[in-house]
C-alpha cells in the first residue's frame, strides 16, 4: 500500500463510520462540479507564494513554472503540494486559481475532517473574497455546500466544536443559499 493511502486511510479511519457514505458522495459531487477546471491564464500555488512576498527572489513567472500539474486533481493526492503552508494560498490567488485550488483542498479537508486553511478561504468577507469566488458556476456552489455541512456535522461528531466554527461561519454566510434543501447529517 503506498504511503498516500496508508495516510488516507488512517485520517478516514477518525471519521466517524456513518459519513463514510458521504463523504464519498461529496467527494464525487467536487470532482463533477469542478471536472475540467484549469488554472489557464490564472495565479499558481507557488506563485501565491512569491506574491506573498516570500522573500526567495524568484519572480512570479519563475515560480509558476514549478506548478507542473496536468489538472487540480493530481494535487488532492500529491504530498507535495501544500494547501496549509501559512505562505501564500488562497488570497493571493485570482479567481481563476481559487476555482482551480479550491476543489482538491476541499476534498482534503472532506478526507481528513480538518483543512482549517479550506474553511476560511470559503468565508465571504467583503467584496475581497466575493471577487476572489465570481468564478464560481452554481454547480460548483451546491459542491461547496454540501462539503461545509459534511465538514459541519463531522467537526460535531467529533465533539470539535471549535474547529466546527469556521465551517458554520462560511456555511451560514454564503453557501447555504446554495445548498438544495440539505440538511445537517
Amino acid at each position: 500500500m503506498s504511503a498516500t493511502l496508508v495516510e488516507y486511510t488512517e485520517m478516514h479511519e477518525r471519521i466517524p463510520e456513518r459519513f463514510h457514505a458521504e463523504q464519498a458522495a461529496v467527494e464525487a459531487l467536487i470532482r463533477k462540479a469542478f471536472q475540467g477546471v484549469t488554472r489557464e491564464g490564472g495565479v499558481s500555488w507557488s506563485e501565491s507564494v512569491v506574491i506573498d512576498g516570500d522573500g526567495s527572489g524568484r519572480t512570479e513567472a519563475q515560480a509558476r513554472a514549478e506548478d507542473t500539474e496536468r489538472s487540480w486533481e493530481e494535487l488532492v493526492d500529491d504530498p507535495n503540494w501544500i494547501d496549509e503552508s501559512g505562505m501564500g494560498g488562497f488570497n493571493f490567488l485570482d479567481p481563476i486559481g481559487y476555482r482551480y485550488y479550491i476543489a482538491p483542498a476541499m476534498i482534503r479537508s472532506a478526507r481528513t475532517s480538518f483543512g482549517e486553511n479550506t474553511g476560511f478561504a470559503l468565508t465571504i468577507d467583503g467584496n475581497f473574497k466575493e471577487e476572489l469566488q465570481s468564478l464560481i458556476s452554481p454547480a460548483q456552489a451546491h459542491a461547496i455546500a454540501r462539503f461545509l455541512r459534511l465538514m459541519i456535522a463531522i467537526q460535531l461528531a467529533l465533539h470539535e466544536r471549535g474547529n466546527a466554527y469556521q465551517w458554520v461561519l462560511a456555511y451560514r454566510l454564503h453557501w447555504y443559499k446554495w445548498d438544495r434543501g440539505g440538511t445537517l447529517l
